[in-house]
This record gives C-alpha cells, sequence and structure tokens, in this order.
C-alpha cells in the first residue's frame, strides 16, 4: 500500500511537469523567433527526458521492467499515453517493448481497462518500425517465462487491447512486405514472421474474439499470404463476427 502511494505521489509530479511540455507544444503555434523556438523544444526536450528518467529509474527496477509499477496504475497509463508522443523513438521502442514482455500481467491487472488509452500512441510507434524490430516485438508478444506461446496468444485474443496490439503489429508487417521497400531481415526473421502468422491463425480461427478497439483492412491479404482459402474463409467468419462489422481500417 505504502509503495502504491508512493507511485501515485510521483506520477502528479510527473503529470505537472507533462502539462508545461504540453503547454510549450502548445506555444509552438504562436508566431515565435527561431532562437525563442530553439530555447523552447530544448527546454521540453529537457523536461520529457527528465520525466522518462524517473519513470524507467523508479527504485533501480529490474532491466525489462522498467515502467512497470506505473503501468500497473490507471494514472501511470495515462501519463505514459501523453509522454508516448514526446519521446524520441529508441525510448518510445523501450515502453513498447515492456509493454509487450509484460502483456499477461498488465492484462491481468487492469481491472479499470485503462490499457486502451496506451494504444493510439503505441500504435503510431509500431508504424515506423523496421521488419527486424517489429519480429522483435512480436517474440516479446509472443513469448513468456511462465506461459507458452499458445497461452499468451491466447490471453492477448481475450483482451480488447491485447488483440489490438497484435493487430497492429501484423498489420504493419504486411504493409512492410506489400511495400517493395527492402526489408533488411535478420537471420531467421522471416521463419520467425511466418511461424508466428500461423500461430496466430489457429488462435483467431479456434477461439472466440474480443472487440478489437481497430480492425485493420489489410489483414485477410496478409493471411491470404500462408494460409488455404478455407482458413482464411474461417478467419474472416471469426474477425468479424467479433466487431459486428467489416473491416475499419488499415
Amino acid at each position: 500500500r505504502q509503495q502504491r502511494l508512493e507511485i501515485l505521489c510521483k506520477i502528479e509530479k510527473l503529470f505537472i511537469a507533462l502539462l508545461e511540455v504540453e503547454e510549450i507544444e502548445r506555444m509552438k503555434t504562436t508566431v515565435l523567433s527561431e532562437a525563442e523556438e530553439g530555447r523552447l523544444m530544448e527546454k521540453s526536450q529537457r523536461k520529457v527526458e527528465c520525466i522518462y528518467s524517473q519513470l524507467q529509474h523508479h527504485n533501480s527496477t529490474a532491466s525489462g521492467e522498467e515502467f512497470l509499477p506505473f503501468l500497473v496504475v490507471s494514472k501511470g497509463k495515462k501519463l505514459l499515453a501523453r509522454l508516448l508522443p514526446f519521446l524520441k523513438l529508441d525510448a518510445a521502442l523501450t515502453v513498447l517493448h515492456v509493454v509487450t514482455s509484460n502483456l499477461p500481467t498488465l492484462m491481468s491487472r487492469d481491472t479499470e481497462e485503462a490499457l486502451p488509452v496506451l494504444y493510439p500512441p503505441l500504435r503510431n510507434v509500431i508504424c515506423v518500425l523496421t521488419f527486424n524490430q517489429l519480429i522483435t516485438v512480436l517474440k516479446d508478444l509472443t513469448s513468456s517465462e511462465s506461459l507458452s506461446t499458445y497461452e499468451c496468444l491466447s490471453l492477448a485474443c481475450q483482451n480488447k487491447f491485447g488483440l489490438s496490439l497484435l493487430y497492429a503489429l501484423l498489420s504493419h508487417g504486411e504493409k512492410l512486405l506489400s511495400s517493395g521497400v527492402p526489408l533488411e531481415p535478420s537471420i531467421g526473421d522471416f521463419e520467425t514472421w511466418t511461424d508466428i502468422i500461423f500461430q496466430v491463425a489457429a488462435q483467431l480461427s479456434q477461439c472466440s474474439l474480443v472487440e478489437p478497439l481497430l480492425l485493420p483492412s489489410n489483414l485477410l491479404t496478409l493471411f491470404c499470404r500462408y494460409l488455404d482459402k478455407r482458413t482464411v474463409h474461417q478467419l474472416k467468419s471469426n474477425m468479424e463476427s467479433a466487431t459486428g462489422s467489416l473491416a475499419l481500417s488499415s
């Protein structure tokens, strides 16, 4: 209980600092000289880095579990959701890594169902991942020290945030594959990707799905690359019955 109070108190202080960052962002829309804008941006970046550092190094948290004390609290999720757009890519990637690596824990402790607040900013991070980075994040999501890949995927498919995050990752993979841009994969990336597609397809076609926050329209195109027509038809039926509508967005 004492630790929770400490966390909540720290979140309040960091929210005040973040409000200052957001105010600086609004000031950029006013007419400023180049020098003034430069000074404001430096000030903003220093504050962002300070907030990030305090979240990351709270009580010398073990590597891979940074931010966790804040992510299990509703207000902490909201704080990170508002901080994410201001972070540099490597810092935002670290947050994404922590979320995907600890997804079963975060979902089980999300009694107030506040995780969806993280979806829009994390989706923006996912949209700029390289193929290799995408594979790393998918490995995080589908592996756990205490759970099998099947169990990780099963839990994700039964949670609005978990399923939406999985869909966003797969959708981005399809965009990369169809973009014509060289993917520069590491050894084993394509094998891992293909394995994950088959594992996800098996899970999606046999379990009862929750309604996702967003159903990307290119997922069926992705599954058509790897699966037979009958399986794709089953997936389409299952995914659309969960949303009560056709695919919404790519």
